[in-house]
């Protein structure tokens, strides 16, 4: 049975966009071509890999399982490429990161590496549970994410706790009380982040108990635009307090004290079947290093 490196590449496109018209954009070729190099595969194997209703076209069961088979074989012959390569050729690693870590702490881990090793992985910053869709179907090697979800097929290592607290304008009448019930908090309007989001996870099953009632006004999907919107006192939010730190931000803005303190983990995850390559491992012993870094900083800012 011989299989190709070709054949794996154009059956791993496929099944991560199940459509042959943006696999065939992707690797540069004919749709004809990647139809053609796929009926190929799956005659050698002697079994359909995916499954054809009129112009769609869907990954089976037995196309799953190549998956991760796949994925690690293409990795290794990379691997493999650079190393008796005369020319330096920089890793690959598709990392994504949820739009908490996307934007306020990705930016200074990335300088950071970059002025070490010289190339930066490529980058998708979505929502958690987009995140978790892209892990489980190997559209990215690694993951940083806030919390855990429940899905025994990938791996989560916790990598930095993270605060959660409440942010109000610095004008806000709540701001300069020294701590506020939670009855006064169940009377205000409520400016979150949009439902999949992990920050706006955490509201639902941490904080929104200890309410007595809730009224969210705005579900935006950036906490830019919910900062925006709580600096014009339309209503306070519930966010990391790693946003609140930035020095941007500190000037408009107040963390109101409560009688209880909320802590998360944030996440460094991958598919237990994902083959992790060079790159890959080089970013989870930077990440490791720097966490321990972070989490010394953030011990040392909160207040006891």
């Amino acid at each position: 049975m011989d299989i190709t490196l070709k054949q794996l590449k154009v059956f791993l496109a496929v099944a991560q966009s199940n459509n042959l018209t943006a696999a065939a954009a992707q690797l540069f070729m004919t749709k004809g071509a990647v139809s053609q190099t796929l009926s190929e595969l799956e005659k050698r194997l002697g079994q359909p890999l995916f499954d054809r209703h009129h112009a769609r076209i869907f990954i089976n069961h037995d196309g799953e399982k190549l998956i991760p088979v796949a994925d690690e074989l293409l990795s290794r012959m990379n691997e493999i490429s650079a190393l008796f390569s005369h020319s330096a050729q920089e890793p690959t690693l598709l990392l994504g990161c949820s739009k908490t870590i996307g934007s306020y702490i990705l930016p200074g881990l990335l300088g950071e590496f970059k002025n070490t090793h010289q190339w930066l992985p490529k980058i998708t910053i979505e929502n958690t549970n987009d995140i978790i869709k892209k892990l489980l179907n190997f559209d990215v090697d690694l993951a940083i994410i806030e919390g855990a979800i429940n899905d025994n097929d990938i791996s989560f290592t916790p990598w930095l706790t993270d605060e959660m607290v409440i942010i109000a304008a610095k004008n806000h009448p709540l701001a300069l009380e020294k701590k506020v019930p939670f009855s006064v908090l169940s009377q205000q309007s409520w400016i979150l982040r949009e439902q999949g989001s992990g920050s706006r996870s955490y509201f639902e099953n941490n904080l929104a108990p200890l309410l007595t009632s809730k009224n969210v006004i705005l579900a935006l999907d950036t906490f830019d635009s919910i900062l925006f919107s709580v600096q014009q006192n339309l209503g306070i939010t519930y966010a990391s307090r790693l946003i609140i730190q930035n020095p941007f931000f500190q000037p408009y803005f107040s963390i109101i004290k409560t009688e209880k303190r909320f802590f998360r983990s944030i996440s460094l995850c991958h598919h237990r079947q994902k083959y992790l390559s060079a790159g890959a491992r080089l970013w989870i012993d930077f990440l490791n290093q720097a966490g321990q870094t972070l989490e010394s900083a953030r011990n040392s800012e909160i207040e006891v």
